[in-house]
């Protein structure tokens, strides 16, 4: 019969609300092409509605999905794939939306994710309070990076859930690692297909930036482009550290190579800087969280010279 419920609810919820935030659609959108409301949608999700076959059908359509991607190939519980990231296995939330001098970014982020930058906003009295010159918040995203922003050149944010505005569009974890290690022989064929989809939509030059530089956005809105590696990943190691202190006229390498060329910005004028995460965990993942550092990770400090009169 159509309308027998299917098992494993807790998976098929989760699943579906991945796959509809994958796509960049809202639970109303959904309603809309079911033919149904966006309540029975939102139960659907949180696992308080089962769903029939037929409702399944639809929803494969509606999602662009098999039914196996839907339920899984044996409709048994299956783990969300593992990855270095610690924004793979959480629960999505919706957009985190900034307006900046520099123009507006939106982010597609977790629950885990909203609760750590309403966190850090909380705490912008105590650092007031004891006098600390320059202040940034920093956050993980689903679209594959590491986030730091420069408070000086915020002008409101806003956090919206997916069921009021759809999600910046983002791909599965494994895409972003597949499409870093294209050229080696350890990407599978479905995966090198996916990626060869992807890099066809955007061109080869956004994907492969998506995936192994840093964008630097200045206050004036100029981005710059640097391959992150090993020497400027120092830069950026310790990123969840919610204490920085910045001096004035600090200036970070942002990349190098070797002694030939170094290439350091002045953050006091960057207002964004956005690290590609797969790629920035798999070339720190074997430091000691004991190194992790409670200040800004410089690679060279230029301040000016303190009065010896």
């Amino acid at each position: 019969m159509t309308d027998r419920p299917l098992p494993n609810g807790a998976h098929v919820a989760l699943c579906l609300r991945e796959l509809r935030s994958r796509l960049g659609i809202t639970q109303k959108d959904l309603a809309k092409d079911m033919g149904t409301t966006r309540q029975t949608v939102s139960r659907w999700e949180t696992g308080k509605e089962p769903l029939n076959v037929e409702q399944v059908e639809g929803l494969c359509m509606a999602l662009k999905c098999t039914r196996d991607e839907f339920l899984g190939s044996n409709s048994d519980f299956q783990e969300m794939p593992n990855n270095s990231s610690n924004t793979a296995a959480e629960v999505r939330y919706g957009t985190f939306k900034v307006k900046m001098t520099s123009g507006t970014r939106k982010y597609p982020i977790g629950e885990q994710t909203r609760a750590s930058i309403l966190h850090q906003l909380r705490l912008l009295s105590a650092i007031r309070s004891n006098h600390i010159s320059r202040r940034w918040i920093h956050f993980a995203t689903f679209n594959n990076k590491l986030a730091l922003l420069n408070l000086r050149y915020i002008l409101s944010v806003e956090l919206i859930g997916d069921d009021v505005e759809a999600m910046p569009q983002y791909y599965r974890p494994e895409v972003y690692q597949a499409l870093d290690d294209l050229d080696s022989n350890e990407v599978s064929e479905t995966l090198q297909n996916e990626c060869e989809i992807i890099i066809a939509e955007i061109g080869e030059e956004k994907a492969m930036r998506m995936v192994s530089c840093v964008r630097v956005t200045y206050e004036n809105g100029e981005d710059e482009w640097n391959l992150l590696d090993n020497g400027c990943a120092d830069t950026f190691f310790g990123l969840e550290a919610a204490s920085f202190d910045i001096p004035q006229c600090t200036f970070a390498e942002t990349e190098e190579e070797g002694y030939y060329r170094a290439r350091y910005a002045n953050l006091d004028h960057v207002a964004v800087m956005e690290v590609p995460s797969d790629r920035y965990h798999r070339l720190t993942r074997n430091r000691p969280s004991a190194r992790r550092r409670r200040t800004m990770p410089l690679c060279g400090h230029f301040q000016p010279n303190a009065s010896t009169g």
